[in-house]
């Protein structure tokens, strides 16, 4: 058996912890749970189904906080501002605010340690940046993303708020006084809410009073679906008199009071208001939340958030559709100024190729200096070119990564440009080989020659079968450059066949036209490779001291034949794979479109249902315009004697009530119920503008898409015609000129050659930029009607699922139209006659009262 004393400690303890009620992080633990099991009750729905919905942040998250959220320590302060906490206005400050310490940095110091985690990370450690890790890296670090959940889990507490407010409540309490009366102390007036009465208590009559009164109370109030209230009550007292004679009273009170209004405020319409707006708002947020993640992605992917997410009071009528413009950006943004950049050092190396080849013929007099200088001036606006676009890049990477990761720009990232492999139109290795054949001849002519340009005595034969002994791989390294051609002009046939279906007959007889010289230009390449062996063979086996000479320019012409077999298959290249770039046909009509999307787009639902809320609201405000008249109830019963249970029936109280307010003054009742009418039609207008947006948007998102498909034909057709145009020019600025007569000055070139070479390397490099802009903005179009549509599907990741765009719209089952929520189905445009005072004309409307 317990002793006394650990009884009474045991209630002590008790009382104390009833005192003191939960801690802090139970309270929030018991917020998270509620808000979390509210928002579960409704994220069944796979349209709109969220995997998860926490808002603890990740904590591999750059904005993860390890600390005790109920004890976070204090972040830096600023000095100055600081002392007011210490000291103000003369008075000493709370001494308690670095009780839970100093924090010296604001963002998780170890996020970065953790990258390797989720995302693979290359040289020196940069983010190997894709789609798939981009993707990740912005759902862990998103400020915006976690923004979105933090709206939706608000939503979710302010529905457990008003299901509380329609629950029974209970509240209790004690309290001790201590009452000192002096001897000579005046009468005093206090009100007793038992009785309703004033009582008068005598003044001191010469005695003193001392007094310890210990009284306690337990309270239930409820709330009705009908807008009634029940309020019931429990109170007792202990006083203790330690002056005359130590007298001791105990008493007890129960008692209840009901009120039931009958008109005004009365309802479920008015009692159940509040929960039906959170619930509805929360349901709300859960699709915003839904269609913000289709956003989400597409604003990692191509830079367009293009939907508004979730919204703490519930969304309006006003909805956001596509506006008819859009660009590249995001990480396909980022990829496209990577290509474009490769583009111009591509263009860039191709002008000082052919400045040197100038510079060469300016020496020997078969060029003149403005020619020299055309291309001088050439090669340096490229290069200005070139700073100006890697600079451009360097600023969007900032920006994609502090805007859409939410990263520090100083973050090392390396874009992993598979997604552009399409559009590698010429081999690395191409490139390089022709960089290693440039070399080889440049080698050549650095061999010393004497003072009639013949080639010096010092170069012995030796030197000679060197340098073909180190040029004799190239021929094997231009064979494997010749055998990546067959692919590319496989894969071409492939894509034929599914190209020729969309073209005229003319237009398909010059795409085969096109194809059949190709094939035809690969062979021509490939017969005059199988010599080059040959000639090597030659070349070592006539070399000796008599053929010095002759083999050093055997060799250069045969480098520059080997130079121009992969200038010539670069351009096969190019050409096989422009012509293998293929664009997804969209057979949606834009009826259709909109049928989808209105049946669909989350947005568009919660439109539906804040439209409906406005419509409520006029029945809300209307009951305000009514009569007060309601019914009260209410009673108390009183211990008798001093005994704290002896409650009696002659101690009862009962009153019954029917309370009366006549509509007399409603003149602010009258402006809100007037503005409600209003905001409803504002509200009904700007959904059906919302609808013609949306309509609107749809038609000129299936032009462009047409649009662009067609312009996808031209662009290539334009990389088509730059290409022979640098085949023509490079054999142009190739060609020998013809000797002199003698003693006559050297003959010179074409005066044009190299305003060609120019024209034509940029025109190559235009073309090739616009057919990349046009085949990614069809992809960023087609990726935008996805999520117009509403059918963007996305992986629990948040990764898109690509689906085949439909053809035509499908009514759901049972559906008499296409259009499953026509102008007819919407809440009426006026309210029915007899809703008003004297009917809905406004001119038979009653005069304020």
């Amino acid at each position: 058996m317990r002793s006394d004393n650990e009884i009474r400690i045991g209630r002590l303890l008790c009382c104390l912890a009833m005192l003191s009620g939960c801690s802090p992080t139970e309270y929030r633990l018991q917020a998270d749970r509620e808000a979390y099991d509210t928002i579960a009750e409704r994220n069944d729905d796979p349209r709109w189904q969220a995997t998860d919905v926490s808002i603890e942040i990740d904590p591999r998250s750059r904005y993860f906080d390890e600390y005790d959220p109920d004890h976070s320590p204090m972040p830096a302060d600023d000095p100055v501002a600081h002392d007011y906490m210490n000291r103000v206005d003369g008075k000493e400050g709370w001494a308690h605010w670095h009780d839970d310490g100093e924090r010296t940095e604001l963002e998780n110091p170890r996020w970065r340690e953790v990258l390797a985690e989720y995302v693979e990370l290359g040289e020196g450690d940069a983010v190997r940046l894709d789609m798939e890790s981009a993707l990740r890296l912005a759902y862990v670090h998103s400020p915006n993303h976690q923004s979105q959940l933090e709206t939706l889990y608000l939503s979710a507490l302010d529905v457990t708020e008003e299901r509380f407010r329609l629950d029974t409540q209970f509240f209790g309490g004690s309290g001790l006084d201590y009452v000192h009366g002096g001897k000579l102390n005046p009468p005093s007036i206090a009100f007793d809410n038992t009785t309703g009465k004033y009582v008068i208590s005598p003044g001191g009559d010469g005695a003193e009073s001392n007094r310890v009164a210990l009284g306690s109370s337990a309270t239930a109030e409820r709330r009705f679906a009908t807008a009634g209230q029940l309020l019931a009550g429990f109170a007792n007292s202990f006083v203790f008199e330690f002056t005359g004679g130590d007298a001791n009273l105990t008493a007890s009170l129960a008692n209840f009071s009901l009120i039931q209004p009958l008109l005004r405020g009365a309802g479920r319409d008015i009692a159940l208001e509040q929960l039906t707006r959170a619930e509805r708002n929360l349901l709300g947020s859960l699709r915003a939340y839904g269609q913000f993640r289709q956003g989400f992605y597409t604003n990692v992917a191509i830079g367009e958030l293009g939907v508004v997410g979730p919204q703490r009071n519930g969304s309006g009528t006003n909805l956001q559709s596509f506006s008819g413009f859009g660009g590249v950006g995001g990480y396909v943004g980022l990829l496209q100024q990577l290509q474009q950049i490769r583009n111009t050092e591509f263009n860039l190396k191709k002008q000082r190729e052919a400045l040197e080849q100038l510079e060469f013929k300016l020496r020997t007099g078969s060029t003149n200096l403005e020619q020299v200088d055309r291309f001088r001036q050439s090669v340096e606006r490229e290069k200005a070119s070139l700073l100006r676009a890697n600079n451009s890049l360097e600023l969007s990477l900032d920006r994609y990564i502090t805007q859409t990761l939410g990263l520090p720009p100083d973050l090392a990232l390396d874009l992993d440009d598979t997604f552009l492999k399409p559009f590698e139109l010429i081999s690395p290795d191409a490139i390089a080989l022709g960089d290693k054949i440039t070399d080889a001849q440049k080698r050549v002519g650095q061999l010393p020659e004497d003072e009639n340009s013949d080639l010096a005595e010092e170069v012995s034969v030796a030197m000679i079968e060197q340098l073909l002994t180190d040029f004799t791989p190239l021929v094997e390294q231009v064979g494997m450059q010749l055998a990546t051609l067959p692919p590319d002009l496989e894969r071409m046939e492939e894509i034929a066949k599914v190209r020729e279906a969309d073209m005229l007959d003319i237009e398909r007889e010059l795409f085969q036209r096109d194809r059949d010289e190709l094939r035809k230009k690969y062979g021509d390449l490939m017969t005059e490779y199988r010599a080059a062996p040959n000639v090597m063979k030659e070349l070592k086996s006539w070399l000796d001291d008599e053929s010095r000479a002759a083999t050093v320019d055997d060799l250069i012409d045969w480098l520059r034949g080997l130079s121009r077999i992969v200038e010539r298959s670069i351009s096969v290249q190019v050409r096989a794979r422009v012509e293998s770039v293929t664009v997804e046909p969209v057979a949606l009509r834009p009826p259709d479109a909109f049928q989808i999307a209105l049946r669909n787009r989350l947005d568009f639902m919660n439109g539906r249902a804040a439209l409906v809320d406005s419509w409520r609201l006029i029945q809300f405000n209307r009951d305000a315009l009514q009569s007060v008249l309601n019914v009260t109830a209410d009673g108390n019963v009183q211990t008798s004697k001093n005994n704290p249970l002896s409650f009696r029936a002659p101690t009862t109280n009962l009153r019954l009530g029917l309370e009366f307010d006549a509509p007399i003054t409603r003149l602010i009742e009258r402006n809100d119920y007037r503005e409600t009418l209003i905001n409803y039609q504002r509200s009904r207008r700007g959904y059906i503008q919302s609808r013609d947006s949306l309509n609107q948007g749809l038609r000129a998102l299936l032009r462009q898409i047409d649009q662009l498909r067609k312009e996808v034909e031209i662009q290539r057709r334009a990389v088509t015609i730059a290409n022979r145009r640098v085949d023509f020019t490079q054999a142009l600025f190739d060609a020998p000129v013809a000797p002199a007569a003698p003693g006559a000055l050297p003959n010179q070139g074409s005066p044009t050659a190299a305003i060609e070479r120019i024209s034509a390397l940029s025109s190559l490099r235009d073309s090739q930029n616009s057919f990349l802009r046009v085949w990614l903005e069809h992809y960023t179009a087609r990726l935008r009607l996805v999520r117009e549509l509403g059918i963007m599907e996305l992986s629990p990741a948040g990764e898109w699922v690509e689906n085949e765009i439909p053809a035509a719209f499908e009514p759901a089952d049972g559906a008499a139209a296409a259009d499953e929520f026509p102008p007819a189905s919407l809440p009426p445009a006026e309210l029915p006659p007899g809703n008003l005072p004297n009917g809905n004309n406004p001119a038979e409307a009653a005069p304020a009262m």
